[in-house]
């Protein structure tokens, strides 16, 4: 065993890329999440508990007396005392946390450090936390109650933290004219010249979203409301949204001076002397929406219960005003309608515009209806009535009444238009969801679920639109898709805090994919424009993308980045006119750079880098061996005793008895193991499986990290190990086998060993 140490030391000593049994990345993911999932103490592996199902408190009582007969400093000798101590306080945190049902449920949910932190200064249950602000005292409180009050807390909490990073949203955008970039001669030969870009026009959006508070007589209480309000509903009565922007360009005046010269007094020359730039704002914005939330208004009881409160109530409803540049005043109104019982309900969406006087035309209208055809398309039907007259009855009725010359000729544009659209979303995704038991040696079956997994986050999605209007009519199309492997582009921040339960994401570090968009459009006249962008994900909120589009006027590239809230664009202006193949060109140029870039370092060094993490987790593990190994045995010694009477015990009425138990890392079987992984690396756990036996029955859970049960210990860091038992139980000898992520409940009359 000792020369295996050393050369798995001296491999990973040079620093040098360590190829694993398992191998490949995803054997080197799966070992990096196991070695952080486990260095944290299981206190139900520690107590010899099974997690799933959870044991009584009679279980937990019973196994913290069985470890304290064995444990307990003041029953060991001299030199053990010390040992004894320090298993004893693991021992005995364990049974303060598991015996505590407050505590065990936050502990099953967030682990250790989730406990001493929401138990510590500023916790949810400790000095100035959220308990002690709760009118009701959470101490008294059921575990169910107790359950849902924490849940709530820390749902508030996430998003009270996910609002401070996203409550303001900045857009800034700065046109690029680099128009020389690209040239095309009268016999269409394509040129391209090193550019000197200039900022040309400019455009800024701010956005940021206020509760208004709400006083407490216009607020449903807590007795006409038959439901228990969520935390959003209690906290966002009344929400404001204020919206400012501006836009415009970039001036460069000169000034024209009149030079002469020393010698040539009689001769002038003008001479432009440029000025500082000047920006012109071309357009300002500013305006406001208010949205109500009718349900925590107005609750659930007597009047507001009847109709057109309770009509309210199920919608949602808006007001929005804009000052800037023309005053209007928008009212949006939604709400779902099924008209026939049993089918999928419509999403109707109705939204009134006033942007004139009603003396001069009554308001303009929105209609938009949605319906579900499948499980991932949508049809919507957009109307528009653009803008409206008052008949010509009342015209004549009222002459004050109608639009003036002037307001007449700036709504030309302003034409009904009918949109029928028709969407594919992507597939959500739910994680891997895998239907073996145990370890996965199925290649077949691995394969699949991994090509399945591709395609589910490949997050293809289409939408084609026709638009009708007086002035013409015109056809769209978008695509967009994650290409290559890796981590979806715009993969969302999921909330880990559901009325559920507590479902952390996972941090791993690996390969991010591409997200292609393809946007093309035609209209009657025969024009065509199109765009095609690729947005990579480059950390774990940023975003940038480089995108290229052909409009009526130019050839553009768009450069943009995107973190939370913030997006900075940069349209540069490539070429002044369209031209079909320099597009194509354009595009193709930045698109080869990226893989080569992408696929010619950026993986093969995250890979390296994998690849050196495992190997200096494998480093810090083996360290630990010796220092593992000793504390292991003097466990083993402080059991003997009372291990060797349960045993007798067992014995004398033909129960259950541990004859041998192994435990670690043994060479595969079917296939030739690498070099450096052929010989065995087990310890003797025969003792520590032995304690486990409670009344005739050995109990092993699947969850059970099991190098952490008192007495075990890791003598292959990183490397897939299995538990190998022997025992006797009425006469007959029996023996199983058992991976890290399997479990056992025994005697079982298929481990008997037959002759």
């Amino acid at each position: 065993m000792a020369s295996f140490f050393d050369r798995a030391t001296s491999v990973v000593d040079r620093d040098v890329d360590v190829d694993y049994e398992d191998g490949g990345l995803d054997g080197e993911y799966s070992m990096l999440a196991d070695a952080s999932s486990s260095s944290e103490t299981d206190y139900y592996s520690l107590l010899g508990l099974s997690s799933d199902p959870p044991p009584t408190e009679a279980d937990i009582r019973s196994a913290y007396r069985n470890l304290t007969l064995s444990f307990h400093p003041d029953k060991q000798p001299p030199h053990l005392q010390e040992a004894a101590r320090r298993h004893f306080n693991q021992i005995q945190e364990a049974y303060n946390v598991l015996i505590d049902s407050q505590k065990r449920m936050v502990y099953d949910m967030m682990g250790a450090e989730g406990v001493k932190r929401e138990w510590g200064h500023l916790g949810a249950m400790g000095r100035e936390g959220e308990a002690e602000k709760q009118e009701v005292g959470v101490k008294t409180m059921s575990p169910i109650q107790f359950r849902q009050w924490f849940l709530k807390t820390m749902k508030k909490r996430e998003r009270k933290a996910i609002e401070s990073l996203v409550a303001t949203r900045t857009a800034l955008t700065l046109g690029i004219d680099a128009s020389n970039t690209i040239t095309v001669d009268d016999e269409d030969d394509i040129k391209f010249h090193v550019p000197t870009p200039k900022i040309s026009t400019y455009g800024l959006k701010y956005n940021f979203d206020t509760p208004i508070h709400v006083p407490d007589f216009l607020r449903a209480s807590r007795e006409e409301d038959d439901t228990e309000d969520s935390p959003e509903e209690e906290e966002d009565l009344l929400q404001l949204t204020l919206s400012t922007g501006v836009k415009g360009r970039l001036q460069r005046p000169v000034q024209t001076i009149a030079v002469t010269y020393e010698g040539h007094e009689d001769e002038e020359e003008e001479v432009e002397v440029p000025l500082p730039p000047v920006l012109v704002g071309n357009a300002l914005e500013l305006g406001a929406t208010l949205t109500p939330n009718f349900k925590g208004l107005l609750g659930n009881r007597g009047v507001w219960n009847k109709f057109p409160f309770s009509f309210l109530k199920e919608s949602n409803v808006s007001f929005g005003a804009i000052l800037l540049p023309v005053p209007a005043f928008t009212t949006t109104f939604v709400r779902s309608y099924q008209p026939i019982p049993g089918i999928t309900p419509f999403a109707i969406a109705a939204t009134t515009t006033i942007q004139r006087s009603l003396g001069e035309c009554p308001p303009s209208f929105q209609i938009q209806a949605t319906k579900q055809i499948t499980e991932r398309k949508v049809a919507v039907l957009t109307w528009s009535s653009g803008l409206l007259q008052w008949p010509g009855f009342l015209l004549e009725a009222f002459p004050a009444l109608g639009l003036t010359a002037e307001s007449f000729y700036t709504s030309l544009e302003e034409s009904s238009t009918l949109q029928l659209a028709l969407k594919s979303f992507p597939k959500l995704s739910k994680g891997r969801e895998y239907s073996h038991e145990g370890d996965f040696d199925d290649d077949e079956a691995r394969r699949l679920e991994a090509e399945k997994e591709d395609v589910d986050r490949s997050e293809e999605a289409w939408d084609i639109a026709l638009a009708l209007a007086p002035g013409g009519a015109g056809i769209g199309f978008n695509y967009s898709r994650n290409l290559f492997s890796g981590k979806p582009t715009d993969d969302p921040a999921k909330s880990e805090w559901s009325s559920e339960g507590y479902f952390p994401m996972a941090k791993m570090d690996e390969a991010r994919a591409v997200k292609l968009e393809v946007s093309s459009s035609l209209r009657l006249d025969g024009s065509i424009g199109w765009s095609v962008k690729g947005t990579r994900l480059i950390s774990e909120n940023t975003r940038i993308g480089l995108g290229l589009g052909i409009t009526a006027n130019n050839v553009a590239m768009t450069v943009t980045w995107r973190r939370l809230g913030q997006r900075v664009n940069l349209p540069v202006v490539v070429m002044p006119h369209r031209h079909h193949d320099a597009a194509a060109l354009a595009a193709v140029f930045p698109w080869l750079a990226y893989c080569a870039v992408e696929f010619g370092y950026v993986r093969p060094r995250n890979r390296k880098l994998r690849r050196q993490a495992v190997a200096r987790r494998h480093k810090e593990l083996n360290k630990l061996i010796p220092q593992k190994r000793a504390e292991s045995e003097q466990a083993i010694e402080m059991m003997s005793e009372q291990v060797q009477r349960r045993q007798a015990r067992e014995q004398s009425h033909d129960g259950l008895v541990i004859t041998k138990a192994e435990y670690g890392y043994y060479p595969s079987q079917s296939k030739k193991p690498k070099s450096g992984f052929t010989e065995p690396r087990v310890i003797d756990v025969t003792i520590p499986v032995a304690a486990l036996v409670d009344r005739g029955q050995l109990v092993i859970s699947k969850k059970t990290v099991k190098f952490q049960i008192m007495g075990f210990h890791d003598p292959a860091p990183l490397l897939p190990k299995r538990l190998k038992v022997w025992y006797n139980f009425q006469g007959q000898e029996h023996f199983f086998d058992l991976g890290d992520k399997e479990g056992v409940v025994c005697p079982l009359r298929t481990h008997v060993i037959s002759h």
